[in-house]
Parts: C-alpha cells; structure tokens; sequence
C-alpha cells in the first residue's frame, strides 16, 4: 500500500471561493483559519490560544464579614468571596481588529489622495493654477459623490471579503468609513480646515486617522511634547483599566444590571412610569458609562499611537461628559465625542447654514443626519449577512430608533435655548449645587437612551467588545 501524498492546504485555501482576506493576510505567518497550512489546524493563532487558555489565572477571595459604607449601604458577609478567573483576550478577534484597521487606513490614505489631487492640488500651488485648469464644480461634485458611495459601501464589501462575523471588528472597520465619509463632504462644501491643506501628507494623515489635528495661528500643526505623549499613554491605561472593570461587573448580567424593564421601542406608546423607572434609568446610565469608556479608548489609543509616530498632538475626544457637562449643548457640542462633533460641524452644519442661513436648521440636520448614519452603523455592524447563530439573527432590530434618540436630543436642546433666558430658570440654576447640573442634564436623554442603546444589546456587541480585553469572572 502507497503512503498518499499530503495535501497542500495553502493552494487550495486561497484558491478557494470561501477564502477570507484575514486567512490570505495572515497566511504566511501560519496565523490563518484552522485550515491553513498546518494538516491539523494547529497553526500560530491557535496554539497562542491554546497556551493562554492553559494558563491558571485563578484566584479566591477569602470570606468576609458583612462590609458597611457611609452607614446606609452595606455588602453582606461572603457576598464576593470565591473563586475567580481571569480570561484572556481573543486573539482571533483582535487579529481581526488590526486586520480591518490596517486595510480601512489604506482606504482611506487612497480617498484622501483622490480628494487632494481633486480639490486641493490646484489650489496650494501658484504655478499649477497658471499652468492648469481647476477642476469643475461638476467634477468635483462627481468625484465626491463617488467618494461618498465607496465610503458607504466599502465596510460591507471589506466585511464580506474578511468573513468578519464579530460585531467588533465590523464596528471598527464601519466607524473609519463613518469619519471618511463626514471628511469627504467636508471637501465637496470646501470646510477643510486650512492647515490640513498645507501638503499631501499632512492632508492624508487628517483624512485617514480618527483624531482632530490641532493648528496654531499660523495654520501648522501643533506638535506634541514629551508630557503630551506621557498623558496620552497614561489615559490609555486608565481606561482599559476602567473598561475591564466595567465588563467585569456587567458581562454576568447580560449589560443589564439592574434586569429586564417595561421601557418600550421608539415607536410604541411612551409610559412615563416605565420610562423613569429607577431600574430602567439604571441600566441606560451603565450602557451609557460603558459606551463613554469604549469611544474614549479608541480615540485614546489612536490619539497615544499619532503622537507617538508622527508627533502631532492630538485633541482629546471625549472629556467627561457625564461627569461634567455643564447644559445639553456643552455635553454634545464639547464634550462628548468631540472628533465627531467637529466632523460633524464642517460636512453637515456649515454647509447648511451657508445655504439656509438658519442655525436651527442647520442644528437639526446633525442631528438627524448622525441618527440617518448611525442607522447605516447598526446595520453594517448588527444586522448585515450575520449568521443564522448569531444573536443579531435571532433577535429583532429596529432600524430608526438611534435617529429617535438623535432626535429628541435635538428637541431637548431646543428647549434649553428657549428656557436658558428665563430669569426662574437662572434662578433656580443657582440654586442647585454645581454637582447636581450633570445628573439633570443627563436625565434629560436617560429615559429615551435605550433607543440607542437596544440594537447594541440585543445585537451582542457589548460580548463580542469583551473578548478584546482580560475579564475577571466569578467560577
């Protein structure tokens, strides 16, 4: 009998229909599916898997009597104690994170090429603008559409090519198509800022990275120094330090700490009692931490690696806005998610604002427009071609409820500009304590926060999003 000539895994796995781009990246370093060259599958990323899951990182909390606080709260006796375990991040999904990061970076240094050549060349060389003819509005106007159509349809294709199936990695591969595409209508209205129009590279690195360049007087970027740097790694370790404790605490309920609420869908009947249950409040301050936490660490790495490699110094993105945001307006306009609100401003509420001349109009089109586009998020993320195990599959979605909220908050806003001037209200703004300002201007979105955050829960993500970090769990 003929021994039979071993397979070659490799040829057949790229040749394949079913090849993903991460298997055929990773290929040539063994870090592919289970069916990449190794005949037993037992390639790089696995057995990296395997020696972390055979690591003991167990530990116990010994008994305990009853703890007391401030006299009013108390855990009672054993309550923690018991064995624990620290889990270990996936690296299949962190693989995929860098995979998905790296390709949507070069995405976009190629749309930024595009749009500079298209927009920009002509304008930042005197020579060339004797020398040749700008481009048309009509051209131009084509080219940014284009533009606008491949950042809305890229993460589906790149979602599709990678096989990506973990909420997380379609979020970050969507989120930088998301800024692509704000970026883009930026160029279409001309409200590039003008220090990123000095040069190609610097216009590139503006265009592709999610961090907001900061110019001095002079329009250049203002470049960061040693103590900027320190800060900017020191606030990536508080918070994945802050995130691993937030999963930690909520992984075993589900995100939902305080149980299941009455609170219903946008488009059903609103139940004040169920809407300002204290359970219901509750769980949407949580969600609401933890959505604060995960934004701020996606800025705050990519802000730490920017000023890291190319010195720029970064703005930082989300500045507590829970904790200290002052009216409505100061928690979306400054504070919360800034990189966006800035994004925001320059492709959208410029832009209609030069043609309506109305700020309110101008106002409710960001408002609705994030709502329209964290809409097309959902989808990319939760509910395109996901597979019939997954949790976004079995459970329902309503598309419209992120723009429900967008929109109330516009309203809630709308309110605060007409009540700010009234005397009873500066006068009873005075009489609160400065401590209590953030809780009454969060209460104002609270109620409504499960509109966002729903299609996230029962879409899985938040239990994808853990699998990046190390979570200590109870046995």
């Amino acid at each position: 009998m003929t021994a039979e000539a071993p397979t070659n895994n490799c040829i057949i796995d790229i040749a394949s229909d079913n090849a993903t781009i991460t298997e055929i990246l990773t290929l040539p370093f063994g870090l592919g599916g289970a069916s990449s060259c190794s005949p037993t599958g037992n390639n790089a990323v696995d057995r990296l898997k395997q020696t972390m899951e055979s690591v003991d990182l167990s530990f116990n909390v010994p008994n305990h009597p009853k703890l007391s606080f401030f006299g009013h709260y108390s855990i009672e006796s054993n309550a923690v104690s018991g064995k624990y375990v620290v889990d270990l991040p996936d690296v299949r999904t962190l693989l995929g994170v860098q995979v998905g990061t790296t390709i949507s970076l070069m995405v976009g240094v190629i749309f930024a090429a595009i749009i500079y050549r298209t927009f920009l060349n002509n304008n930042n060389d005197a020579e060339k603008r004797k020398t040749s003819s700008p481009s048309s509005p009509l051209r131009k106007g084509l080219i940014g559409s284009l533009l606008l159509l491949a950042s809305i349809l890229a993460p589906y294709a790149l979602i599709d090519a990678m096989g990506a199936e973990s909420t997380m990695i379609r979020f970050t591969i969507a989120s930088f198509y998301f800024l692509y595409i704000f970026r883009t209508l930026e160029a279409i209205f001309g409200f590039i800022p003008t220090g990123a129009k000095s040069s190609w590279g610097i216009y590139c690195t503006y265009f592709a990275l999610p961090f907001d360049m900061i110019f001095d007087e002079n329009n250049l970027p203002v470049m960061a120094t040693k103590r900027d740097i320190l800060n900017g790694q020191i606030n990536v370790v508080k918070t994945v330090s802050c995130i691993i404790m937030l999963c930690s605490f909520l992984s075993p309920y589900d995100y939902k700490p305080f149980g299941e609420t009455n609170a219903g869908e946008f488009n059903e009947r609103i139940v004040l009692r169920d809407y300002l249950d204290a359970r219901h409040l509750g769980n949407g301050f949580a969600i609401a931490v933890l959505f604060q936490q995960c934004l701020a660490l996606g800025f705050a790495v990519t802000g730490s690696a920017v000023q890291i490699m190319l010195g720029y110094k970064v703005k930082q993105s989300m500045r507590n806005p829970m904790l200290e945001a002052t009216s409505p307006s100061d928690f979306w306009g400054r504070r919360w998610n800034v990189l966006v609100h800035a994004v925001m401003k320059r492709g959208v509420y410029k832009p209609v604002r030069k043609y309506s001349s109305s700020p309110m109009a101008a106002s409710l089109a960001v408002f609705v427009a994030s709502g329209l586009f964290h809409e097309w998020l959902v989808h990319a993320v939760l509910m395109y071609h996901q597979p019939p195990h997954s949790a976004a599959s079995q459970d329902v979605i309503l598309l419209g409820s992120n723009t429900a909220f967008f929109v109330w908050n516009f309203v809630v806003i709308v309110l605060e500009k007409i009540l700010a001037g009234s005397k009873g209200i500066k006068s009873l703004g005075k009489m609160i304590p400065s401590m209590f300002i953030p809780f009454l201007i969060i209460m104002g979105a609270l109620p409504m926060a499960h509109w966002f955050s729903n299609p996230y829960l029962r879409g899985n993500y938040f239990s994808d999003y853990e699998k990046c970090f190390p979570l200590i769990r109870k046995v």
